[in-house]
């Protein structure tokens, strides 16, 4: 079980502890700004992210990238990772990151939203997902093509 309040933690089949810290608790500097936020924590991606709604709330993050994984079977909580970083957190855009041939799809539509988490598992899929958090649009040079629920292998 991971902590929302920090402090040490124990895994679910109860032989490992971590110590862990709200990144909202962190003390950054008065008007810091995190570029860029990379997580990779072996699904537990909500949990770190619910750690940091006072960052985002705040505008302090600007890009986020984390893993998602949602076919193996203790990844109930993925099919809440997309709608929590649109709503909660309040993403201008998404992105699927392809691992294998460096494509970058989207931004992700309604549409393709709407049935991502259902495709990855049926499909087996693992992805990163790029969120941006302020209003700049596309970088003229991210390369981007159209996400198709079908046929991309995000």
């Amino acid at each position: 079980m991971f902590s929302l309040r920090g402090g040490e933690t124990t895994s679910s089949n109860g032989t490992s502890r971590v110590s862990t810290i709200r990144l909202d608790d962190v003390e950054w500097p008065q008007q810091s700004s995190i570029l860029m936020l990379k997580i990779d924590v072996e699904g537990f991606e909500l949990n770190a992210l619910r750690s940091a709604e006072k960052l985002f709330r705040e505008k302090r993050i600007h890009h986020l990238i984390f893993e998602y994984t949602a076919w193996w079977t203790d990844r109930a909580p993925q099919k809440e990772l997309i709608p929590f970083v649109e709503k909660t957190l309040g993403a201008k855009q998404l992105f699927a990151l392809d691992r294998i041939d460096s494509t970058v799809y989207g931004p992700l539509t309604r549409y393709a939203l709407n049935r991502f988490h259902d495709v990855h598992v049926r499909r087996h899929l693992q992805t990163d997902i790029y969120a941006t958090f302020i209003e700049s649009g596309v970088s003229p040079t991210l390369k981007v093509q159209p996400y198709k629920v079908i046929s991309s292998f995000a």
